[in-house]
């Protein structure tokens, strides 16, 4: 039987790799999985991985919308802006360091649904440089996803498959992504220095109340991130408490608010590792503690990742590694290695989607050379703290 689910699986994989973001894609996936289903694949060991992590994906990008939508993010703006006091520097770390808090809280896909309409309205309201203040948010995002669990999803993929406590990876993981976050966020200042040396347009912000919405919005992002903060000292996987204090946040709520549900993205990954899972294909243990190896497979992962995408990419990693430091090593190239392409993260992808049109594209003859030095270095900390 190996050879015929082989055959299914490069079918699975091939149409992920051709079409990563089409419907299409998903539907031939589901198609594979289906087969292999049909020939006694295992679904359950899929939905346990894949029901969590749409839980938890939907409820980051409905709280960063529920934010959003309160006008949270057009006060936060105009805070920064008058804080910053005409310095393009100044504004732009501070861009990055808000950026990496939230990617702490709401995850890097619910950071930059929050991030990219706060730096729009920089842009055109206060005449602050776009190029960088995007590209740092995409950037410092995907770095600094990897410090906490929450922080990636593709995190939480691998978390589950295979049964990492959430508090050990936090303690591996948090001084890598720290790294990563910081090497992006200098890379891109040095490559735009030249925009950031142009003052912006400050304008003295007006003292007004919060509304009820900014109230609601706040307190529900600062209790759905102390939700997510606190279950890894409780030995509690965080996607289920985070979800649920969403759900709480936006039950409260006035307004109704129609939940975004990943469900292209769900299809894939549940398929994905159908497929993979079938196989009964693992990497051998030996590879993975030395520094070469663990370079071998963060590279050779985020590689993968920018070609196609990381977040379905992150189910075949899971169902190939084994726990341990090859686990940890696969999600530095999911989240950091996938920064190289404009396509290899969602993230990036709802970054550039938001940011419409007019959004200067991703320098991918840098933004390339980027991700793979922060792979690079992130994976050789991660060796030296083992």
């Amino acid at each position: 039987m190996l050879i015929p689910r082989a055959i299914v699986a490069v079918i699975g994989v091939g149409a992920l790799g051709w079409r990563p973001h089409s419907a299409l894609s998903a539907l031939l996936l589901a198609v594979a999985a289906g087969v292999d289903v049909a020939f006694g694949a295992r679904v359950a060991p899929a939905l346990a991985v894949a029901v969590p992590l749409v839980a938890f994906l939907t409820a980051a990008l409905s709280l960063a919308a529920l934010v959003e939508r309160s006008g949270l993010a057009e006060r936060t703006a105009a805070q920064l802006a008058m804080r910053a006091r005409g310095s393009s520097l100044a504004l732009y770390a501070a861009v990055c360091a808000l950026c990496a808090g939230l990617t702490a809280a709401v995850s890097l896909d619910g950071a930059v649904v929050l991030m990219v309409p706060l730096v729009l309205v920089l842009a055109r309201r206060h005449a602050a440089p776009l190029a960088p203040l995007l590209f740092g948010v995409i950037a410092v995002a995907n770095g600094a996803s990897i410090a906490v669990p929450q922080g990636n999803p593709t995190n939480l993929v691998l978390i589950d498959r295979l049964g990492i406590s959430a508090g050990a990876f936090a303690a591996h993981m948090l001084g890598p992504g720290l790294l990563a976050a910081a090497l992006c966020a200098i890379v891109v200042a040095l490559t735009e220095r030249r925009a950031l040396a142009v003052a912006y347009r400050p304008t003295r912000a007006e003292r007004t109340p919060f509304s009820a919405s900014e109230r609601h919005a706040a307190l529900s992002l600062a209790a759905a991130a102390l939700v997510a903060w606190t279950a890894p000292l409780l030995a509690l996987a965080p996607w289920w408490p985070f979800a649920a204090a969403v759900a709480v946040a936006l039950g409260t709520r006035r307004e109704r608010l129609r939940l975004i549900i990943p469900w292209r993205v769900a299809v894939q990954i549940a398929g994905l590792l159908i497929v993979i899972g079938a196989l009964g294909l693992r990497m051998p243990a030996r590879i993975a503690p030395g520094l070469g190896g663990l370079l071998i497979i963060a590279m050779g992962i985020g590689a993968v990742s920018a070609l196609a995408n990381n977040l379905p990419l992150s189910g075949v990693a899971g169902a190939l590694l084994a726990a341990g430091p090859s686990a940890y090593a696969a999600s530095i190239g999911l989240a950091v290695g996938s920064l190289a392409t404009p396509q290899g993260s969602v993230a990036t992808l709802i970054a550039t989607k938001l940011a419409g049109p007019d959004a200067p594209p991703m320098p991918r003859r840098w933004f390339a050379p980027l991700a793979g030095t922060a792979v690079a270095l992130a994976t050789l900390l991660l060796w030296a703290t083992l």
